[in-house]
């Protein structure tokens, strides 16, 4: 089924709000069959080995914004199919994809959000920026203007998202000849508290590496947020109690 019709669907029969609604919360320490070997007492190969483990497990939502025919799909598609298709096809109003990154001490579900760029689909961006964890801020290095706009799409993720969104400054289709300062683009992300990634969807230049980096920064975020309330002695901190007290 194609993402617009999924989208169309969803919109009708009530579920798209509580898909939206259950985006970039994370699951936490989930337990796991672990393959660990083939062994037995005899030495033999009886079967499969397996321990449980607790492993974190974060779902995070992640939304593309940037401008008409930046390449945003494009990203997307390269990084959860591995694959680019050259012919241009519009986004209506939005598509979801889904992949999930095996990192050595954790797991990101990246819950992806590829919006319109699109004057007329406007209206609809708040409700695709709703619980994002991060996102992706993609210009097209040919177009010069997208780069100025991308702007704009920085003041909606700040209107719209909390102050702690993971954001990234993606300059898009850098095998092509670039009509956009790269030293620009990055005194603009460093400016702006964003990660900057030079990209191709048609090569394949850093896609991956974007949502590696997303996914390493979202990881240390939420183990910060597990144990900001503990001091070294395993103690609650001055702050949880403040809020104990204050509850009493």
């Amino acid at each position: 089924m194609w993402h617009g019709d999924l989208l169309h669907l969803c919109r009708y029969n009530g579920t798209f709000a509580a898909a939206l609604n259950n985006m970039g919360q994370p699951k936490r320490n989930p337990m796991r069959d672990i393959f660990i070997g083939n062994s037995s007492a005899s030495g033999e190969n009886d079967g499969p080995l397996f321990y449980s483990s607790f492993v974190n497990i974060f779902k995070v939502k992640v939304v593309l914004v940037g401008d008409l025919g930046v390449g945003k799909t494009s990203i997307a598609t390269r990084f959860v199919k591995g694959t680019f298709t050259p012919q241009y096809i519009t986004t209506v109003g939005g598509s979801f994809l889904c992949k999930e990154v095996q990192m050595p001490d954790y797991t990101i579900v990246f819950h992806i959000w590829d919006t319109a760029g699109q004057e007329r689909f406007r209206s609809l961006v708040p409700m695709y920026l709703r619980g994002a964890k991060a996102a992706l801020v993609v210009y097209d290095v040919t177009n010069s203007e997208s780069f100025k706009i991308a702007n704009m799409w920085l003041k909606e993720l700040h209107q719209h998202c909390t102050e702690d969104i993971k954001m990234v400054l993606v300059a898009a289709k850098c095998d092509l000849p670039s009509a956009v300062d790269p030293s620009v683009a990055k005194e603009f992300a460093t400016t702006n508290r964003m990660l900057y990634m030079e990209t191709s969807s048609k090569t394949g230049l850093n896609v991956d590496k974007v949502f590696t980096m997303l996914a390493s920064e979202i990881a240390i975020t939420e183990e910060e947020d597990r144990y900001s309330g503990f001091d070294i002695s395993g103690s609650c901190s001055q702050n949880m109690k403040k809020k104990q007290c204050c509850s009493s």
